[in-house]
């Protein structure tokens, strides 16, 4: 009986600590994934959103990004276009939350793929965007490349991929 309930035991603290080192030691894909549902929390805006709280949005958006990053879109009501660095990249963000009451953001579908050094990866998704004054949902797929940099995983290219029509 002793010999039964310290084998429990035992495999209850092994569950335990096996559990306790997944939490504090997450693999690069939950880290990833993780980063990329930050992503579209901080590019979601409200009404009732202040101005500072739009600004530290902006901030924190900018901090996902590398230095010399490249965001290259397509959008069909807006053309296409193409963001160089972390400047622009704020400047344009700031530019877009001012202009929108409501902004809401989801990446779904995501997939991600580790480079062979485990220092880069590839994320595939879908993004669905509501600007709250049209019905439709805007709904494209979105691919980013990101690099580990200084033991934190930032984005270095974000672009729209064109899909058959």
């Amino acid at each position: 009986m002793k010999t039964a309930f310290r084998l429990v035991l035992l495999a209850a603290i092994a569950a335990l600590g096996f559990w306790l080192w997944t939490v504090l030691f997450p693999g690069p894909e939950k880290i990833i994934r993780q980063k990329i549902a930050r992503l579209a929390a901080t590019t979601t805006v409200d009404a009732h959103d202040s101005n500072l709280t739009r600004a530290v949005k902006v901030g924190n958006l900018i901090g996902a990004f590398a230095v010399a990053a490249e965001i290259s879109c397509d959008v069909p009501e807006l053309g296409s276009r193409t963001l160089s660095g972390r400047d622009e990249i704020r400047d344009t963000a700031r530019a877009v939350l001012a202009g929108l009451t409501t902004l809401k953001v989801e990446f779904l579908d995501v997939t991600i793929h580790l480079g062979a050094d485990k220092s880069t990866a590839e994320v595939s998704c879908t993004v669905r965007v509501d600007t709250g004054d049209k019905r439709d949902y805007g709904v494209q797929e979105m691919r980013f490349q990101l690099k580990k940099m200084d033991g934190d995983w930032l984005i270095t290219r974000a672009e729209t991929v064109k899909t058959l029509s």
